[in-house]
């Protein structure tokens, strides 16, 4: 039984065609080498920008993450300025309902009436800016969180691009070079919305 050719015949076959196929192989073969290296390096840049995306939105994340983190924290802290305001206004009503019960001077309960009233309004103006703060953060997290979600998707888009390009290199296809090309373009147009953002 006989048997096929050696792995380094089949090599050296193929390299004395290569060799002897003539002047318009070679032309073929020097287009697709510069076809491949304007692939390779289009898949490059389009690494380079996935990765400047990246770093872009895991900072928008993070700092969506610390104003929602500081947000929370000003609404705890309006909680407690709510709570001691309640805390003062029914000490104010147990004065006004004690006073009558109580055969003392008048004056000592209206001081205490007067005092827990001023600290119930001072606690209620305090509130109030509080509140404020507390949604103002809130809408920097979200506003951050957005420009997040833009960056994402330039990321895909120049994923995509990449792969578009390797896949160009593979099967020799110029319009799924083309098609790289607009995916990386996406990207730069998602990228510019997560900046203007």
């Amino acid at each position: 039984m006989e048997e096929g050719p050696e792995p380094q015949e089949w090599v050296e076959r193929a390299a004395e065609e290569h060799h002897h196929g003539g002047h318009n192989h070679s032309q073929d073969a020097a287009a697709h080498s510069g076809e491949m290296t304007l692939s390779a390096i289009t898949a490059a840049i389009l690494a380079v920008l996935a990765a400047i995306g990246s770093l872009l939105s895991g900072h928008a994340v993070n700092q969506a993450i610390l104003g929602q983190t500081k947000a929370s924290d000003q609404w705890s802290y309006y909680q407690a300025k709510s709570t001691k305001e309640q805390l003062y206004e029914v000490g104010g009503k147990l004065i006004q309902a004690l006073a009558p019960a109580q055969n003392s001077p008048g004056e000592s309960h209206s001081a205490s009436l007067r005092q827990f009233e001023e600290q119930k309004i001072r606690y209620e103006h305090e509130k109030d800016d509080i509140k404020k703060e507390a949604e103002h953060l809130e809408a920097e997290s979200r506003h951050e969180l957005h420009k997040h979600h833009q960056f994402a998707l330039g990321i895909a888009c120049f994923q995509v691009g990449i792969v578009l390009a390797s896949v160009s290199i593979l099967v020799r296809r110029r319009a799924i070079y083309y098609l790289s090309l607009v995916a990386g373009a996406g990207g730069l147009v998602w990228l510019a919305m997560g900046f203007l953002a």
